[in-house]
Parts: structure tokens; C-alpha cells; sequence
């Protein structure tokens, strides 16, 4: 099958389509005369305009300035080219990797989905509430530790060996103990702590595809 249709104009000019495949696999047409000057390019669609505004026979038309004009059969024989091209286009290294790469967005809108309908339904949310106090609390005995240690080091007053002898073991206890009461929320509440985590990782890949 020819790639390129060919079509006289009413001006002597020969058009000359060919069908091309757009970033997202879809199928647009460019129109060149025969000196290679370019006349329209776009979709093959279906007229909308008034039968008397339109050149005699033709029912599609490739917008432009002046569009350019196709009766059914031509049209037909262009959209016949269009999906040989797409054909090709899918079987090709690229067209398979646009395939497998729709196919991923498919996958992660569906999971973005189900997280959304765990994470903000009304017991989601209060559990998500939850389990961010537990996290909280965890990092505020850190953050508190820290302070201690350096507190503990300061040139005035400080007493590093209370701090080691009392203060971190102390805090080390607390610490695990606030581990714990997060990790039994995690065994109780899977769905969450999974949820939660796909969302983050979700975000850092966002993070990266944009970086």
C-alpha cells in the first residue's frame, strides 16, 4: 500500500498527504504540493460546516487556511492509510514502548485510586490521624534527645556525663517504646501503613520523572 495519497486541487497544485503518528500514538496528516511547500496539516475530520459552504461532494476535511477537502471515499482511503501507519507505528520498538508506558499510567491511576479511597474515606482518615500522632510522638522524643545531647555539650552548664549516665538511656527507652506503639499500628492497620507508603514512593518517582 502506497504511503501517500495524492489529490488534485482546483488550483492545478497536487496535494500530496501522508499520515503521521503523534507523540501520543494517535493519527495526524500533513499536505505538501509537489514543490514540497506545505499546505495544511492536522486531523481528517468529519465536516461540521453547512453542505452548500462546502466544495461539491466532499463531507472531511484537514483544517488549515485554506482547509483542505476530501470527499467519503478519499477520506476513507486516508484513514485507511492512517491506521496501516498506526499498525506499523504499535509493532515498532517505539510504539511498544509507548504501549507499556500507557499501560504503567493505567496501573498507578488505579492504585493512586484505591489509595484515595482508603486514605479519605472517614475511618481512613481518623486512622490516618492516628498513626501520624504516633509518628509525631516518635520524632519528638528524637528532636528532644537532641536537644538534651546538645545542651549536655554546652560549654556552660553542661553535663555530658548525666546525659549518657541518665538522660539517653532514658530517652532510648522511650524511643522504643514509641517505635513500638507505631510498628503495632502498622500489624493492626496494614492497609494504611501500605497505602501510605505507596503514596510516598509514588511522589518521589513523580519527583524524579520532573527532576
Amino acid at each position: 500500500m502506497d504511503k501517500t495519497f495524492t489529490k488534485q486541487l482546483a488550483d492545478g497544485r497536487t496535494a500530496h498527504v501522508t499520515p503521521f503518528i503523534t507523540a501520543f500514538g494517535g493519527v495526524t496528516y500533513s499536505a505538501v504540493d509537489g514543490q514540497g511547500q506545505k499546505l495544511v496539516s492536522g486531523w481528517l475530520q468529519e465536516s461540521g460546516v453547512a453542505p452548500e459552504r462546502r466544495p461539491a461532494g466532499c463531507t472531511h476535511l484537514i483544517a488549515g487556511c485554506p482547509a483542505l477537502w476530501f470527499t467519503s471515499e478519499e477520506a476513507a482511503e486516508l484513514a485507511a492509510l492512517g491506521e496501516a501507519a498506526k499498525r506499523a507505528f504499535e509493532a515498532s520498538a517505539e510504539g511498544q514502548q509507548l504501549a507499556a508506558w500507557r499501560k504503567q499510567q493505567e496501573a498507578d491511576r488505579k492504585a493512586a485510586a484505591a489509595r484515595t479511597s482508603i486514605l479519605r474515606s472517614p475511618d481512613g482518615a481518623a486512622l490516618v490521624s492516628q498513626r501520624e500522632g504516633l509518628r509525631g510522638a516518635a520524632q519528638a522524643l528524637l528532636d528532644a534527645d537532641a536537644e538534651q545531647r546538645a545542651r549536655a555539650h554546652d560549654d556552660e552548664g553542661g553535663d555530658p556525663g548525666m546525659y549518657y549516665r541518665v538522660q539517653q538511656p532514658q530517652n532510648d527507652a522511650a524511643y522504643e517504646e514509641a517505635l513500638a506503639a507505631l510498628e503495632a499500628f502498622d500489624a493492626a492497620h496494614p492497609e494504611i501503613a501500605t497505602a501510605l507508603r505507596e503514596e510516598q514512593d509514588a511522589a518521589r518517582q513523580r519527583f524524579l520523572d520532573t527532576d
